[in-house]
């Protein structure tokens, strides 16, 4: 199993919501970021459409479940198409909860597969 790869897609989904988190906080939380700043929002979906959890998918459909199983690897990989191709009928308030309420659990978990990794 190519485990620098995999380590590396986690690393990658890291740096994304470490960006999310930097933006979101300055500009103000989550509310401001997302429905006032058309910039900050267009930056957060860019980083939310998660093309390393599609690459980790590609590389083992099972190594992201097994290392971070309290993740919702199916809908990480969906909402990137969602904003992608339905961004018209994207819900402020989804965006909202998701920078709010998940951000810190998909961090966490993300963060503990790469130690598992490393402890490999």
């Amino acid at each position: 199993m190519p485990f620098e790869r995999i380590a590396r897609c986690f690393r990658d989904v890291l740096d994304a919501i470490s960006l999310i988190e930097t933006w979101v906080e300055d500009s103000g939380g989550a509310d401001q970021a997302i429905s006032q700043d058309v910039k900050t929002r267009s930056a957060i979906e860019r980083q939310l459409i998660s093309e390393a959890a599609i690459r980790l998918d590609e590389l083992d459909p099972t190594a992201a479940p097994r290392l971070a199983p309290t993740v919702d690897w199916a809908g990480i990989r969906g909402i990137g198409n969602f904003i992608r191709h339905k961004y018209d009928d994207l819900d402020t308030s989804i965006l909202v909860d998701v920078v709010r309420n998940r951000l810190t659990g998909f961090r966490n978990a993300c963060a503990h597969a790469i130690e598992t990794l490393d402890a490999a």
